[in-house]
């Protein structure tokens, strides 16, 4: 009984002294032999618009190291150095890191090479699953759009970087005890504190996979083909203006080969147009009742405005067009004469709602994709000398490839200018849709207006410089530009191909528009874009199931 009673008084004792006495000191141990974890939340999916994969989370092998318990550094090193395509002295100097308790040896380490190193069965090397993007579709499939991001999942560019608020999961936490060599303890009770990590939302896009992946072929033979620095292909649904495809190819200057760049250039370079904005300039003026399709012009091969002589490309003699002539034909000098009825203040206004020298989401601030560029379109007040001129005809203004596509789709949509979108809204981790709010479109052009050039630009396609646009079984309208690009104050040598046009033409679905930069053999868009043109154009209308017209 007494031995009892002893017992309990040192208990009470030893109690006193931890709990009252050394509290501190003891508290200060025991926190040295506890760790707090962050948990990644799992990053949002990418989807195509009806919800397939573009871009997913995956998990990738990270091989580090306790250097603490490594007692022969320099033999591991020699052991996995050629594994992980590294240098021995590297790894011994990580491996030798008395300070630390881990060091990383390599990320997104391949499953063979992790097999390889794990049969080694070496101390204190470490393997951990990190997160990694997958991208079920192939790496470069839509690259240009859908972005990149780092090892740490940081974004780079494209819809990783614009949506990063909504695709970013968020992290949870652990506490757990440790052993003196800062291992994690397992104990009966489990985890001291436990905070579950959060996915990020899926952010579903507007893109159409199938014709994605048509568009993307055709435009990687065209770009080869003809030799081009680049070029771009976008393809919209004409009632919404969704992006159904958009696909960049680039050459890479040192192999030759085409691929697909991680920025749009439909979205980044801008260029001058040329031709296709003679269609907004008559456009413009037939919406205002200036002119009527078939008026007659007196246009001359030659024509003095300001301080310039103009020349009539290809032409040398003087000619009476109508004004579907004068589109069909492709004449500076008719839309010049056109342009002049229109004056600079009305012009600018009317290009200006179409979408030039804006944002492709019809405003002056708020980007498409992070790097977008508004091309130049100066104001009126602006237009000195030759410059009406050469705005109505295609110089002297800059645009996108997204710009113009949605200005085209204008006319294909009974006049209405509604921006083009690449993403519908976010699928949240409780299965909730939340539709992206897109800014109103607005009206630009009557309805009858828009129906008279749609006539005018079938026109184009049948009888003028479009003809190699052409569709089996479809109506087809759009314009042919062929661009002089401006360099060091002067235009060169050198032109960018552009066709824009929609289809079919009794009810347009689609609106595509095609660019090539610098084609080797600088033949006009009507012998490389047009075609390019009807092989997407072909392909997408396919794929929709659009019952032939013709």
């Amino acid at each position: 009984m007494l031995l009892a009673v002893g017992v309990l008084g040192v208990i009470a004792m030893r109690l006193v002294q931890v709990q009252v006495i050394d509290r501190e000191q003891y508290l200060s141990e025991i926190s040295r032999h506890i760790t707090t974890s962050l948990i990644a939340g799992d990053r949002g999916n990418i989807l195509s618009r009806d919800g397939s994969f573009l871009v997913t989370t995956d998990s990738s092998t990270t091989i580090g190291a306790n250097p603490q318990l490594i007692t022969n550094a320099y033999p591991t090193a020699l052991l996995i150095a050629a594994e992980l395509n590294m240098s021995e002295q590297k790894i011994y100097e990580l491996l030798s890191r008395e300070d630390r308790n881990y060091v990383h040896l390599k990320r997104e380490v391949a499953p063979d090479i992790v097999d390889n190193i794990r049969k080694l069965n070496l101390d204190g090397i470490a393997f951990r699953e990190e997160p990694d993007r997958a991208y079920p579709n192939g790496d470069g499939f839509a690259r240009n759009l859908l972005g990149q991001v780092d090892v740490d999942e940081t974004p780079l560019n494209g819809i990783e970087k614009q949506f990063n608020q909504q695709l970013a999961g968020q992290p949870g936490s652990r506490v757990d005890y440790v052993s003196l060599s800062d291992q994690p303890v397992k104990l009966r009770g489990g985890d001291l504190n436990y905070e579950a990590p959060r996915r990020g939302s899926d952010v579903r896009t507007t893109i159409h996979i199938p014709i994605q992946r048509s568009a993307e072929e055709a435009l990687k033979k065209s770009v080869l083909e003809s030799g081009a620095n680049w070029g771009t292909a976008i393809v919209l649904d004409v009632a919404t203006a969704e992006v159904l495809a958009l696909t960049d190819i680039s050459i890479d200057k040192e192999s030759g080969e085409p691929w697909v760049p991680g920025k749009s250039h439909a979205y980044i370079k801008a260029f001058e147009p040329g031709s296709v904005v003679k269609t907004f300039t008559i456009a413009t003026a037939l919406d205002l009742g200036y002119i009527h399709p078939e008026e007659v012009f007196e246009v001359p091969h030659k024509y003095q405005y300001a301080d310039k002589e103009f020349d009539e490309p290809y032409v040398s003699q003087d000619r009476q067009l109508t004004v579907s002539e004068i589109l069909s034909k492709s004449s500076n000098i008719g839309t010049i004469q056109i342009g002049e009825r229109v004056g600079p203040d009305q012009l600018y206004f009317y290009l200006h709602r179409f979408g030039l020298g804006r944002y492709s989401t019809g405003s002056d601030e708020m980007q498409g994709l992070p790097g977008e560029t508004r091309g130049k379109l100066k104001r009126p007040q602006d237009w000195e000398g030759t410059v009406p001129a050469t705005i109505a005809f295609g110089q002297g203004v800059s645009v996108t490839a997204i710009q113009l596509a949605a200005a085209y789709n204008v006319i294909a949509n009974d006049g209405r200018y509604t921006p083009a979108s690449l993403v519908q809204g976010f699928e949240t981790p409780d299965g909730s849709f939340r539709r992206l709010e897109v800014l109103t479109s607005h009206t630009v052009l009557s309805a009858t207006t828009a129906k008279q050039m749609r006539d005018m630009l079938e026109g184009v396609v049948m009888n003028g410089t479009g003809t190699r646009a052409a569709v089996n079984g479809y109506g087809v309208a759009g314009k042919t530009g062929t661009a002089e690009k401006p360099k060091d104050g002067a235009y060169c040598d050198c032109y960018t191909t552009i066709f824009a046009g929609f289809a079919p033409v009794a009810d347009p679905r689609i609106t595509v528009v095609v660019v090539l930069d610098e084609p080797e053999d600088q033949v006009g868009a009507g012998l490389i874009a047009a075609p390019l043109f009807s092989e997407i154009a072909t392909k997408a209308l396919g794929i929709l199931g659009v019952p032939k017209t013709r």
